[in-house]
């Protein structure tokens, strides 16, 4: 029986020294911190802009729908005074107003059919 070590034979020792320089890391620790901590700051930066652009849409909205409240209360006041200019108790201050007068007996001009020559 041939002889062995005790830590095995040499191909054995040789891979366990090639695996284990394989295994290591290709950042070392400080790199890697580096890396991770710039890319929570990039994250926490892009979190807090969209934060920001959302509050001011929210903003924007609140405002636009503030006008448009505005505008329907301008237009439902036009309409009623629209309503109020159309009445007859209106129409009949400004036929005074304007010096009118009724007709009492009413013409009208009645047409009669003519030939027409081709």
């Amino acid at each position: 029986m041939a002889k062995r070590n005790k830590s095995g034979p040499r191909w054995s020792r040789r891979f366990s020294l090639i695996q284990k320089r394989t295994v290591m890391p290709i950042f070392n620790q400080g790199a890697f911190k580096i890396i991770l901590g710039v890319f929570i700051i990039s994250l926490f930066l892009g979190y807090l802009i969209q934060v920001n652009a959302l509050a001011t849409k929210g903003y924007q909205i609140k405002e636009l729908e503030k006008k448009l409240n505005e505008l329907n209360q301008a237009s439902a006041d036009l309409e009623l005074e629209a309503l109020s200019l159309q009445s007859m108790t209106q129409v009949k201050e400004k036929v005074e107003h304007l010096g009118m007068v009724t007709v009492s007996e009413s013409d009208y001009l009645s047409m009669t059919p003519v030939a027409i020559a081709r």
